[in-house]
């Protein structure tokens, strides 16, 4: 049971929504063609994207008159001619919704890209569908790759793209909450993510340590997922050194309802849900995921207190949205989220409970403004052990208890200029902690510390996109300037106060990016940025421990900061997709654990800033679909992670730590007749654990198997899917942490479960 107490905050925090590297101005329109609708149809339209080119298969919606109808591949569509004067929805994969009132003949609709937004923790509108628009690496995931996948966690699903790397190999089912980490573009990961996690715009990044609770977002909710591998401070401030992860729910444009329930081997049993209804101006939404995983012991070689490493969670998140005319949005949400956790022994646990409530504000009149306010409250306790060398016995090293406050605000817009398009944003957050540390072990007896500690990130950016003259060519230019403060903190004892002094510091980021179509089913793309990371106040201020490794803070930390360019291309024939890019980027003062100290009990080790580090690396993305039935996806990274001056032990020669040269994944899926076959192959190069690289995790080799089948459909707008997915198929093991002691992953695993899904 997580112990309450009470903290004073002063704070405010979030972000907002601005377009940036996604979309295009409108270019000249011609006449629209027309559409293939019935004569008897009075009133026509033709929904068209931002470069002019129609846009096939829109689906336009009366809601008044339940009427709904799709528009042909020329974009065109006709409607009743009761429909004049009422208001219409108009959506398209990959684009943002647009609300229209029918009022003439021949009405030009619309539609811009899902806008790809942001601040220093938040963004709002979804990220582009259309990745031929982006002038950098990215990956989409679908829900043809979301929803026939066998885990049932989404760090596991992210194990796809083969540029990303979460810590430890490990997954959110039996890692400690500290260690669920993510980074891009072969800068090694850390229990801080390198890379910003966003839900429909809002972080999922811890406000206290930076590390990511995969668990609150069940895969059923995601329509998709875009992962973008680039420096993006630029747009979105601290937490996207690397890149972002955009997780996508989808649009509450249908009332729909989404169900998966199921359970298997290793004591396993999950219940998911997602769904909307609206209602004229009104509408809602609800979020569930409901877990618990009985786990194994992870100890290679387990002794009388190794026990099963597993988990008990929960979160509920419902939403309210009110649209009071066709160009405005507000949208009330909040969500609680909670777990037990079992850590493999038996005097390691973990408890996490959050709340958070947020409110959005959108509005589409002269350019396109957004607002943001959150407050999120999260109490997290945790136990850590000193352990045996022949794991027959274990003592209490480390007992913590962790309050964090965090509020903030922002705003941004985009609006039109005499030469493009412009970009700008503010935003505002603050964070505070108190950490109560209790160490029995540490003299004298029953040692209790209390660190405590606040942190201030202020950003602003400006921006401009335009096409160039040459209408094949689009140009992104972004320039942000962002400062962060750590003051109030101390540690604090039964006995004395020790203050640690106030700091302060700032970064600025730009980006410049650029895409040229030659031909129609080629585009070439360049970019350079540079980004950073504020170091956390878990990292300045908190010690913790994972089995005999003790990890000190250190309030001298500085922000992490990197340079980069890179240029790929991509290429579309028929069904089939193709890109390459190249990276090649240096980053300095990487946080890392450095090695202190070695005895045969215990190794301590401290944060500290590394020296100079190049990462630079190759992308190589396919879809091809071999049939009408039959789709196979390649994913592979080669990154080369050197180091090229700093202290010892990272003196040139070495290895950054938890990054393998060498990571891949292929999926082929067999769709036909209801039936829904999919198996998907992992591979990841062997990695170093520490920073004297004598601790190595070797390569491994994973396999996942999932088969569906949809029944006839009972009633008209449902569908029903029972299915069985299986986990490391060949249960083949292999070590994911080394504490010194090897920790293996997760065995094979099965559960059958039972899908149902309406008014999609």
């Amino acid at each position: 049971m997580i112990r309450k107490q009470n903290c004073v905050v002063t704070g405010w925090c979030l972000s907002l929504v601005c377009a940036a590297w996604a979309g295009r101005t409108p270019a000249a329109i011609q006449k629209p063609a027309r559409s293939a609708q019935p004569a008897a149809a009075s009133l026509r339209g033709v929904v068209l994207d931002t470069s002019g080119r129609p846009v096939p298969e829109a689906q336009v919606v009366v809601p008044a008159l339940k009427l709904r109808v799709r528009a042909g591949k020329d974009g065109g569509f006709a409607l009743p001619g009761e429909a004049r004067g009422h208001r219409a929805i108009i959506t398209a994969p990959g684009f943002a919704p647009a609300r229209v009132r029918l009022r003439r003949q021949g009405l030009q609709i619309w539609l811009h890209p899902s806008a790809l937004a942001a601040t220093v923790t938040v963004s709002a509108r979804r990220l582009p569908q259309r990745l031929r628009q982006l002038p950098v690496a990215a990956t989409q995931l679908g829900r043809a790759r979301l929803h026939t996948a066998a885990s049932r966690n989404l760090d596991s699903l992210l194990g796809q793209v083969a540029a990303l790397e979460t810590f430890r190999r490990s997954n959110a089912l039996y890692a400690h909450p500290t260690t669920q980490g993510v980074s891009l573009l072969g800068l090694g990961t850390s229990g801080a993510s390198r890379a910003l996690v966003l839900l429909d715009g809002v972080p999922l990044n811890d406000p206290f340590g930076g590390w990511v609770d995969w668990l609150r977002v069940p895969p059923i909710a995601l329509q998709q997922v875009t992962v973008l591998s680039a420096g993006a401070s630029a747009l979105f401030g601290n937490d996207a050194l690397t890149g972002i992860i955009a997780l996508a729910t989808a649009p509450p444009v249908n009332d729909h309802w989404r169900l998966d329930a199921g359970g298997g081997s290793q004591q396993s049993a999950y219940a998911q849900a997602a769904g909307a209804l609206s209602r004229g101006a009104w509408g809602g939404g609800l979020r569930i995921n409901a877990l618990h995983y009985g786990g194994f012991i992870p100890a290679a070689h387990p002794g009388t207190v190794d026990t099963r490493a597993g988990v008990s969670a929960a979160d509920w998140a419902p939403e309210l949205r009110w649209s009071p005319s066709l160009d405005s949005l507000l949208r009330l949400s909040g969500e609680y989220f909670g777990e037990s956790r079992r850590n493999g022994t038996r005097l390691e646990t973990n408890a996490t409970a959050l709340r958070q409530l947020a409110l959005h504000g959108m509005e589409d009149g002269w350019g396109r403004w957004s607002g943001s306010a959150f407050y999120q409250a999260n109490d997290f306790g945790s136990t850590f052990a000193s352990i045996a060398a022949n794991r027959d016995s274990e003592k209490l090293a480390l007992s913590q208890q962790v309050l964090t406050l965090a509020r903030g605000a922002a705003a941004a817009g985009s609006f039109a200029l005499p030469l493009g398009r412009g970009l700008a944003g503010i935003s505002w957050m603050k964070v505070t902690a108190i950490d109560d540390e209790h160490a029995p072990l540490a003299p004298p007896p029953a040692r209790f510390h209390s660190q405590n500690g606040r942190q201030n990130l202020d950003g602003a950016y400006l921006g401009w996109r335009e096409r160039l003259p040459h209408p094949a060519l689009s140009l992104t230019a972004l320039l942000r300037y962002d400062q962060w403060r750590n003051y109030g903190a101390f540690q604090a004892t039964h006995t004395s106060t020790l203050p640690y002094a106030d700091r302060s510091s700032h970064a600025v980021s730009p980006s410049l990016g650029l895409v040229w179509r030659p031909v129609e089913a080629l585009d070439l793309h360049a970019s350079g940025y540079e980004s950073f990371r504020a170091p956390s106040l878990n990292e300045l201020y908190r010690p913790f421990r994972v089995g005999n490794i003790l990890t000190l803070a250190n309030p001298a930390l500085n922000a992490e900061r990197y340079r980069g360019w890179q240029a790929g291309a991509r290429y579309a024939w028929r069904r089939a997709r193709f890109s390459a890019t190249w990276f090649d980027g240096r980053a300095r003062d990487l946080i890392s654990s450095v090695t202190l100290s070695t005895t045969p009990s215990l190794i301590t080790e401290q944060r500290q800033n590394l020296g100079r580090i190049r990462a630079r690396g190759l992308l190589l993305q396919a879809r091809w679909p071999l049939g009408p039935r039959l789709t196979f996806w390649l994913d592979y990274a080669h990154q080369n992670a050197e180091i090229l001056a700093g202290p010892q032990p990272f003196a040139p020669g070495r290895v950054v730590p938890h990054e393998p040269a060498n990571n891949g994944s292929a999926r082929l899926l067999w769709a036909a007749r209801g039936w829904q076959l999919s198996l998907d192959e992992r591979y990841g190069g062997s990695e170093a654990e520490n920073d004297l690289n004598t601790l190595v995790l070797p390569a491994f080799w994973s396999t996942n198997l999932y088969l569906g089948r949809e029944l006839p459909r009972h009633w008209a707008a449902s569908r029903l899917t029972p299915y069985l997915a299986v986990t490391n198929l060949f249960n083949r093991r292999y070590a994911v942490a080394l504490t010194p002691s090897a920790e293996l992953n997760q065995p094979r695993m099965l559960s059958a479960g039972l899908k149902w899904s309406w008014g999609e």
